[in-house]
């Protein structure tokens, strides 16, 4: 899996690239765990220069057994968008799949906002879900997990 970063001028080190892999597999993990019997929708808010990450989120639950594809926020009929838009603003990808078994449980919505860039609220709108942060200097750190994505939740 190729980092996000790939196509910055820095060059990242080996303990970057293994923590960016490491956060979005506890971030893939905590959405199957929470996404039994339900299908996904995951809108990723992210800067043009990090879109990758989406794509690695879908490989990541793709690895976990959720069938799921990535799709630009507008792409369906009907639906409104928030495109990348210039100069650095944020853009929005949408993760889809359908339940992990036929019982049709309903639809996990999840809101992620990838930082890295000076945003004050989520594009989307309301508070995201989970925040991935891109400003350490060693590489991402999950900085929030909605109480409904952990392990010991008993609401979900």
């Amino acid at each position: 899996m190729k980092p996000s970063w790939a196509n910055s001028t820095s060059v990242p080190d080996l303990s970057a690239i293994a923590r960016e892999r490491a956060a979005l597999a506890t971030i893939a993990d905590a959405i199957v765990a929470a996404s039994v019997d339900k299908a996904l929708r995951i809108e990723v808010a992210c800067p043009t220069s990090r879109l990758a990450v989406a794509d690695h989120l879908a490989q990541a639950l793709h690895a976990r057994g959720r069938v799921c594809r990535c799709r630009a926020v507008g792409s369906e009929p009907g639906e409104v968008g928030f495109p990348a838009g210039e100069r650095g603003q944020p853009g929005v990808v949408v993760i889809t799949g359908g339940p992990a078994t036929g019982t049709g449980g309903g639809v996990l919505c999840v809101d992620v906002r990838v930082t890295g860039f000076p945003v004050q609220e989520f594009p989307a709108g309301g508070d995201p879900d989970i925040v991935l942060d891109y400003q350490d200097p060693d590489g991402p750190m999950i900085r929030y997990l909605a109480p409904h994505l952990s392990a010991g939740d008993p609401s979900r």
